[in-house]
């Protein structure tokens, strides 16, 4: 029995479009991207222009996420101490290796970014808290599927695994015999497969016995050397410890 509620559906649909439009959406563009008619459409969009949770350039006659979003976003991140614990987490680790840090969760068959502490080095990778990716693109993304079977692997992909770069492992069967290591070594490695010239590693955080989270280095290829890999594999394995510890408490 489908219990959601239609209307609400629109709202969400909406926003996930908009947000996923760097440059944001004309009002055709949402009406036909989601099958919605104008004259459903158009008091929906003011209502939450009205509320700040969408802005309208006029000139451009684009909708973007609003204000309202992001107040919403900020509160969530204020009751929860935990997101503030797991981030002075990540800064030590920034601090002993000088790399970029991620946390994130998995989200269907994407990483969902939850945080991010930068690199001190001027050239480092680009992201964003909020960002989604392909899971089995990046190191983060396949800490979180070690749990998977190959079952689980082709519902989460049914159109197949896409290549992001062109070292993204497109095969089933080499993602599965990753995903087997990476639950016996509870390290997961990812070299340009989701962004060129950068490598990354990651450890999954566990909770009631499952993965609930993963956390993540991203190093340029040409700062990744055989003595930074050890050192942010010892960072991965130290600070785990505290990072399971705190996300026992998060609701993810």
């Amino acid at each position: 029995m489908n219990t959601e509620h239609k209307p609400t559906m629109r709202i969400i649909s909406i926003l996930e479009l908009i947000s996923s439009e760097r440059k944001g959406c004309k009002l055709t563009e949402i009406s036909n991207s989601l099958g919605i008619p104008m004259g459903t459409l158009s008091p929906i969009i003011h209502t939450l222009k009205e509320n700040k949770y969408l802005s309208y350039d006029e000139q451009s006659q684009v909708y973007t996420l609003g204000i309202g979003l992001f107040e919403i976003g900020s509160r969530y991140m204020q009751c929860s101490n935990s997101f503030e614990d797991i981030t002075s987490i990540m800064q030590e680790i920034v601090r002993k290796c000088g790399e970029t840090v991620h946390f994130g969760i998995l989200d269907g068959g994407n990483v969902l970014y939850l945080a991010k502490v930068d690199s001190t080095e001027p050239i480092r990778m680009y992201s964003a808290i909020g960002k989604r990716l392909p899971a089995y693109g990046a190191a983060v993304g396949k800490a979180l599927l070690a749990d998977c079977t190959m079952e689980d692997l082709h519902r989460l992909y049914p159109d197949g695994l896409k290549a992001m770069t062109a070292h993204t492992i497109t095969d089933f069967n080499e993602l599965y015999r990753q995903l087997q290591e990476i639950k016996r070594t509870s390290l997961a490695y990812e070299c340009e497969e989701s962004n060129e010239l950068i490598r990354c590693i990651a450890k999954p955080i566990y909770k009631n016995h499952g993965i609930a989270a993963a956390m993540s280095v991203s190093v340029p290829t040409f700062r990744y050397t055989e003595e930074k890999q050890a050192l942010i594999e010892q960072l991965l394995n130290e600070y785990a410890v505290f990072a399971t510890q705190i996300v026992a408490y998060m609701n993810l």
